[in-house]
């Protein structure tokens, strides 16, 4: 059995030192993008078994420091996305009425309580979020072939200006073909909203999906990113009026 110390080793195991350093040296940055920490795990794991053979103490040790580093900052980047826009006191939406009335990006008014008989599926979102424009192609599908049922519309605590640009840079990516055409939302939009709904300011997450009654009421909500089926059964749910849903759940 070959001695750990021996040159044959210690040779053997410069290479895995090396590709763990560069690993760990990517995995700071990507970190920023909630990506390098399972970088900087794999750049652990090598520096470690690096470490056991013998070879480069020091630059094993700054490689687990900054692989360390990565896991962490990745992790509170990926927490990030789904922070919701502030603290909110108030009492649980459900079973609260909502009757505002915002202005979307279009210049045109939406009001929460729509004064027909269709749902409103308000998505509570932000441009940087990946959850919430994952969410986005499947609320284009409930648009287009639920709009005599449902009303969709995404409400941004962001400004105006930031969600302009963030679909002016995704219609661009459009026309140039390396974007598909439901990744752009033709629901309307609300941002820079002074003062923001109480549907934005009590969202813990994003994205954050409240589905309203006709008159407003506040009748389901889904934290986080769901698939379509998912998104569908909670509208089946909606529509049920109160004393029908009891009766179903029975």
């Amino acid at each position: 059995m070959p001695d750990p110390a021996s040159p044959i080793t210690t040779s053997a195991a410069r290479p895995t030192g090396r590709v763990a350093a560069i690993l760990a040296l990517f995995s700071l940055p990507l970190s920023l993008f909630g990506i390098g920490g399972i970088l900087g795990l794999i750049a652990i794991a090598m520096a470690s078994r690096s470490s056991a053979r013998n070879t480069n103490q020091r630059q094993a040790f700054a490689t687990v420091i900054i692989g360390f580093v990565s896991v962490l900052l990745g992790g509170l980047v990926a927490s990030s996305w789904m922070i919701g826009p502030g603290r909110y006191d108030g009492p649980s939406p459900i079973g609260t009425i909502q009757t505002g009335r915002v202005t979307t990006l279009d210049g045109g008014t939406f009001d929460l309580a729509g004064g027909d008989d269709r749902l409103t599926l308000v998505d509570v979102w932000a441009t940087w979020c990946p959850p919430c424009i994952a969410s986005i192609p499947m609320l284009e599908a409930i648009h287009r072939d639920l709009g005599d049922e449902v009303r969709v519309i995404g409400l941004s605590g962001e400004s105006a200006r930031t969600v302009r640009g963030w679909l002016e840079r995704r219609t661009a990516e459009v026309r140039a073909g390396t974007l598909e055409p439901s990744a752009i939302p033709t629901y309307p939009i609300a941002a820079g909203i002074d003062p923001l709904p109480d549907l934005v300011r009590a969202t813990q997450a994003y994205p954050t999906m409240y589905l309203l009654g006709p008159d407003g009421s506040v009748r389901q909500t889904l934290v986080g990113l769901h698939d379509l089926p998912t998104i569908l059964a909670a509208i089946r749910a909606s529509s049920l009026e109160p004393d029908d849903a009891a009766a179903e759940g029975r």
